[in-house]
């Protein structure tokens, strides 16, 4: 644990020079478009938890910050959210601001992509914000749907409740889900494992293109997705002590219906919000098929918090269950597929934290101790006569994590701002089913990071560096490969071991604001991923993935180099991000079909399946260099005060670079097709009783994929291009003073029969979901 002593040294070396630091306050005056004193702002500092609200004059005093660099945020209802910079590092400051009243959210806060929030504009990550009214929007029945229009995000699904994200090419392990700030373990392994998070109840998602294992550790090498639900309600910024929102989503292709019910409120310097929601879904539909059989979804979530606010900092804890159980359809072959297969999955996922937060001279400490706890069980079409369920999963894994982070935002010394932290990790893995398709495992895990940014006139750098050891502990199993439902009985033995791990991550990138509006971004990082136990000890019938799954024991760990490069504008009337990006990773975990058929009927491997439609492919884990490139980007115009404009565009290309260069198909699996939305919407901000109305078109356009790894079936067959268009229409109304927003829309208009390169099912030759109508109304009440 040298590195570990070295850094700490360092850390308080650099907490001591920070000695001469002081409070600040920060005041000022908020004004509408009209000039007019806006009242009842919330002005708020993200990164501190603080905030004031405007009185009658626009007015508005935040004492005793700590100095530093901070995102300011100002919110008002009917009005997007703005965001100024206040360096109070040399005192106090007296922010004004105008509210522009664009129909665009500008540069929002981002608290992904640095290790404190700060504004999108000055981050060199690359990153897109989904909040407010978009989120009302865009939300859908899975939490993943309502960042899909996102540069740079595609999806894995089957039907709309199974999704799960793609973000520049990679997938899986290779990306990180946050929700409330900790790490979750529910989405890796096979296609079909989607987080289980609840999309009804959350309130903000944020997505980073790129690696950031320098914040998040192992893993992160495409990106991370941060969900988030309501913040603590303060009184101080004009909460009461009793609030509540009622808010429902209803579908028409699948028949399914969700509600969330939500009762927040604040005393003093406590707050505390509470949610229950519910989503009961029933098959879906497409125009070849009809209604695709075994593709329902019943889930049942919740999730709470608590918090007091004090002048010493913040004490807060918060908990959150979900409860799913989902059908899966892998019908058999040959074609046309019978929809004969009843597998189904049940998911529970527990969720809390213990966070605090201290301001002092030094520094703003932050201490979060967190649990996370996953238990997924598979059962296959085997059915008890009494019950009509199976009598017990055919596989069962149970992931209990438990974590501490503990970080100090350092008081400013000259023009820097840094940020040490440490993160520990402590991991169970389980496996309980009737078969053992890996061993149980523990690990313990432990990272350090520096952080430091240095805002100098118009460029804005920021660089840090990472350094990370964990160790594998693996049970010994002789199971391994046993599976008597499908007369598998030749063991494959794992034996008791040790694996140890360390890497060290780093990176550095700079905004640059050319002038005021436009900025020009550059990020270089290096991130690493371990195999897991999955990929290095698995043998056997995986149901869920419908493969033959193959590990290999002497996988290395995957390391990564991006460059990427974004211009960025932000203006009352033009918010455009168009980037380019590079990453190459070294020792690729991927995954290659055999060309072998597991018979699941008699238990035996061959180059053909003589039971006709019982057979799964097998596929063994490998590793090779890849090189993955390609551009995204987002622009959104407001070409009048009634009118806005928007596409989004992406193109990505995998390589397999340890392949044959002559070879065509070369490609890595999940990469999608080039697609890009055109959209245009039409709004007001008051219509009779409808405040904010608005009506859109939008069209996706997706080009064949071709590209392929030429595997016989998934990632290996190519798929055609198709349009779909897509209508939305709705507003908000004033309810006994209360605003209550109304979304109506049709996906998929036209009911075009068509099939994403990364549906799960598109080996089976079915077709994704066709037009579907949607309802979402959102009612507050309460004070």
């Amino acid at each position: 644990m040298k590195t570990l002593r070295s850094f700490w040294i360092s850390g308080f070396l650099i907490i001591a020079a920070g000695l001469s630091c002081h409070a600040a306050t920060l005041s000022g005056q908020v004004t509408d478009e009209k000039n007019s004193p806006a009242v009842d702002v919330q002005v708020v500092v993200p990164a501190l938890q603080r905030g004031a609200k405007t009185d009658n004059a626009g007015a508005y005093k935040i004492e005793g910050l700590p100095a530093g660099s901070y995102a300011v945020e100002f919110r008002r209802v009917g009005y997007a959210p703005e965001t100024r910079q206040a360096d109070l590092s040399k005192g106090d400051v007296a922010l004004n601001i105008g509210l522009s009243g664009s129909p665009l959210t500008l540069a929002p806060i981002t608290i992904t992509a640095a290790p404190e929030a700060k504004s999108s504009l000055n981050t060199p990550a690359s990153v897109s914000v989904v909040e407010g009214r978009e989120l009302d929007k865009q939300r859908g029945e899975s939490v993943i749907s309502a960042i899909q229009n996102a540069p740079g995000v595609n999806m894995i699904g089957e039907g709309p409740t199974v999704v799960k994200p793609v973000i520049r090419g990679l997938n899986s392990q290779d990306i990180v889900v946050v929700e409330d700030g900790l790490r979750v373990e529910n989405e890796q392994w096979g296609n079909e494992h989607a987080p289980n998070i609840d999309a009804l109840g959350t309130d903000r998602i944020e997505v980073m293109r790129g690696p950031n294992s320098l914040l998040y550790g192992s893993d992160a090498l495409g990106g991370v997705i941060s969900i988030s639900h309501p913040d603590l309600p303060n009184a101080h910024l004009g909460a009461g002590p009793l609030s509540g929102l009622f808010n429902t989503e209803i579908n028409s292709n699948n028949n399914s219906a969700g509600e969330n019910v939500e009762l927040s409120g604040a005393e003093g310097n406590w707050g505390y919000r509470a949610n229950i929601s519910q989503l009961q879904a029933g098959n879906f539909r497409n125009p070849e098929d009809g209604y695709v059989t075994n593709t329902g979804d019943q889930q049942v979530s919740g999730n709470g918090a608590v918090g007091v606010r004090e002048d010493w900092g913040m004490l807060d804890m918060d908990y959150g269950h979900f409860d799913k159980r989902v059908e899966l359809q892998n019908p058999s072959q040959p074609f046309p597929a019978p929809f004969d297969d009843f597998e189904y999955q049940t998911l529970v996922h527990d969720h809390g934290k213990l966070h605090t937060t201290i301001d002092s001279g030094l520094a703003n400490w932050d201490f979060t101790l967190g649990y996370d706890r996953d238990n997924r069980k598979e059962f296959d079409s085997e059915f008890d006569p009494n019950t009509g369920f199976a009598e017990s999963p055919h596989l069962n894994w149970v992931e209990s994590s438990y974590t501490f982070d503990a970080k100090a935002n350092l008081s400013p010394m000259g023009s820097f701002q840094g940020t040490a932290g440490i993160s520990s990790l402590r991991r169970v893995d389980q496996s309980l089913g009737q078969v053992d398709l890996t061993p149980s495992y523990n690990e313990n895990g432990v990272g350090e990071y520096l952080v430091e940014d240095l805002p100098v006139g118009k460029f804005d750098f920021t660089a840090g560096v990472r350094g990370d050891q964990d160790q594998y502990n693996i049970q010994a199993n002789n199971d391994i490969g046993i599976d008597p439902d499908y007369m598998l009985n030749s063991p494959h033995p794992v034996a008791a071991q040790t694996l140890n791990y360390s890497a060290v991550s780093a990176s550095a990138g700079g905004v640059y604001h050319i002038t005021d509006p436009l900025a020009v971004a550059v990020n270089v990082g290096r991130g690493y991923r371990n195999p897991d136990p999955f990929e290095l000890f698995g043998y056997g019938v995986h149901e869920g993935s419908g493969f033959f799954e193959v590990g290999d024991s002497n996988l290395t760990p995957e390391t990564s180099f991006d460059t990427d490069i974004s211009l960025r504008w932000s203006s009352a009337r033009l918010k455009a991000e168009v980037g380019a990006f590079r990453n190459y990773i070294h020792n690729y975990i991927y995954a290659v079909q055999t060309g072998q058929l597991f018979d699941t009927n008699n238990g035996n491997f061959g180059a053909a399946c003589p039971s006709g439609d019982s057979c799964l492919p097998v596929e063994n884990s490998t590793q090779g260099n890849a090189t993955i490139k390609g551009f995204d980007g987002a622009v959104n115009w407001a070409t009048t005060d009634w009118l806005t404009l928007n596409t989004v565009y992406n193109m990505v290309r995998g390589f397999n670079d340890s392949g044959d260069p002559t070879d065509n198909t070369n490609y890595l699996p999940h990469v999608p097709a080039d697609n890009v939305l055109f959209g245009a919407e039409v709004h007001d901000k008051r219509l009779g009783p409808i405040y904010h109305p608005y009506f859109g078109v939008d069209e996706k356009l997706a080009a064949a994929q071709d590209r392929t790894n030429g595997e016989p079936i998934a990632s290996g067959i190519p798929t055609a291009g198709y349009a779909l268009t897509d209508l939305h229409i709705g507003g908000e109304f004033i309810v006994m003073n209360n605003r209550v927003t109304l979304d109506v829309g049709v996906n998929n208009l036209l009911n075009q029969g068509y099939i994403d390169y990364n549906s799960i099912l598109k080996e089976f030759n079915i077709e994704d979901p066709g037009r579907n109508v949607y309802v979402r109304l959102s009612v507050p009440f309460g004070s």
